[in-house]
C-alpha cells in the first residue's frame, strides 16, 4: 500500500532573509509552524547570503522586509543569476503582495514560448484584450 502523498512529500528548504525585525520573526514563526518547510535562518541581508546559499542549498529564498528595496532588489538579482535553480519570493509589511521571482529553463519550442506568453496575460492584472502595435 503506498503512502499517503502528504507523508510523501518532501520539505521545502527555505531561507529566511530579515531586513526587519519584528516582521521577520513573525514570517517566521508562520514558516516555523509549517510541516513542509525546513526554515534556515532567520539571516540578516548584512551576512554573506550567496557564501551561505552555496553552503545551505534552500529551495527557496524569502527576503522579508520592505525597508531596503534597492538592497533587497540588487539580492534578489544575485541569487537568480548565481543559483537559477533557487525560487526567491520577496514580501514587505507595506504591501500586501508576494513577489515570487523563479527562472525555468525549457526546451526551446515555438508552442512552449506561446504558452508562456498566453500565461502571461492571464497572470498581469488589468490585460484583458490584445494591444494593437498601431496607434490610432
Amino acid at each position: 500500500m503506498p503512502a499517503p502523498s502528504f507523508l510523501a512529500m518532501q520539505k521545502q528548504r527555505v531561507l529566511l532573509v530579515c531586513s526587519q525585525h519584528l516582521f521577520g520573526e513573525s514570517i517566521e514563526s508562520i514558516l516555523r509552524a509549517a510541516q513542509e518547510v525546513e526554515l534556515i535562518g532567520p539571516w540578516s541581508l548584512a551576512e554573506d547570503i550567496c557564501q551561505r546559499i552555496a553552503e545551505a542549498h534552500p529551495n527557496v529564498v524569502v527576503i522579508a522586509g520592505d525597508d531596503l528595496p534597492d538592497q533587497a532588489a540588487s539580492l534578489t538579482l544575485t541569487i537568480i543569476e548565481q543559483f537559477p535553480e533557487v525560487t526567491v519570493i520577496r514580501t514587505g509589511v507595506n504591501e500586501n503582495v508576494l513577489r515570487v521571482y523563479s527562472t525555468h529553463t525549457l526546451p526551446a519550442r515555438v508552442t512552449n514560448l506561446l504558452d508562456a506568453i498566453r500565461k502571461l496575460a492571464s497572470l498581469t492584472p488589468g490585460v484583458d484584450r490584445p494591444v494593437s502595435d498601431r496607434s490610432e
